[in-house]
């Protein structure tokens, strides 16, 4: 029985161990990958890291599974939280706040490098451009069509269009010129109580239009 639990032990030790090099793997990559885009080498990778190119290759077989998986980890760490079903609120104080909320999350600056790096390969790495889509912009779309149809059901609004088109309208709104400037490395002068003001006519536009 002593020896079994040794080896348990043992076994243990060496997963937390294989987890913790993936995570100093991840941790490089997604650096580098936003600092230098998809070109950045392996080598470079691993050694920022501070683990062997074996190593890396060990957990990720091509350098594009670890693109792959960094994007994914970016977009799930800025997700929005699913708690818009929960909320009790009327939905033009939901709405404002959730929006301020998305916008907020777009402009980290982490946030702004994963997306450059997600675009810098679109063209020659279309799939890996998708993953950022569906982890990222596709999953927050979801969430908010969810909440628009159940609002939609319980006669609060009255959509003239699917939910999913609607909640994209409302998102695309959202952005506003502050985060098409950020994400051109650029900076506006507006205050946050301009910005405020912005997104807050967004959203009274959007519930005008779909008012019953």
């Amino acid at each position: 029985m002593p020896m079994i639990t040794n080896c348990f032990y043992v076994r243990r030790i060496v997963t937390t161990r294989s987890e913790q090099k993936k995570q100093q793997i991840l941790k490089a990559a997604s650096i580098l990958f936003c600092e230098q885009g998809y070109g950045v080498s392996m080598d470079a990778i691993a050694l920022k890291a501070e683990v062997s190119k074996q190593t890396v290759y060990a957990h990720f077989k091509t350098k594009d599974d670890l693109f792959d998986t960094c994007i994914r980890a970016k977009c799930i760490d800025n997700q929005l939280d699913d708690s818009l079903l929960e909320d009790t609120r009327t939905i033009d104080i939901v709405l404002k706040e959730f929006v301020l909320r998305f916008q907020s999350m777009l402009l980290s600056e982490e946030a702004c490098q994963t997306y450059r790096a997600a675009v810098s390969q679109s063209e020659t790495h279309p799939q890996l451009a998708k993953v950022y889509l569906q982890a990222g912009p596709q999953a927050t779309t979801e969430m908010l069509a969810e909440y628009l149809q159940v609002q939609h059901d319980n006669h609060v609004i009255q959509l003239s269009i699917p939910a999913q088109d609607a909640a994209m309208q409302l998102l695309l709104m959202a952005h506003g010129k502050v985060l098409y400037w950020a994400y051109l490395g650029q900076k506006i002068e507006d205050s946050e109580q301009q910005n405020r003001g912005y997104l807050e006519a967004c959203v009274d536009m959007f519930l005008k239009g779909y008012s019953r």
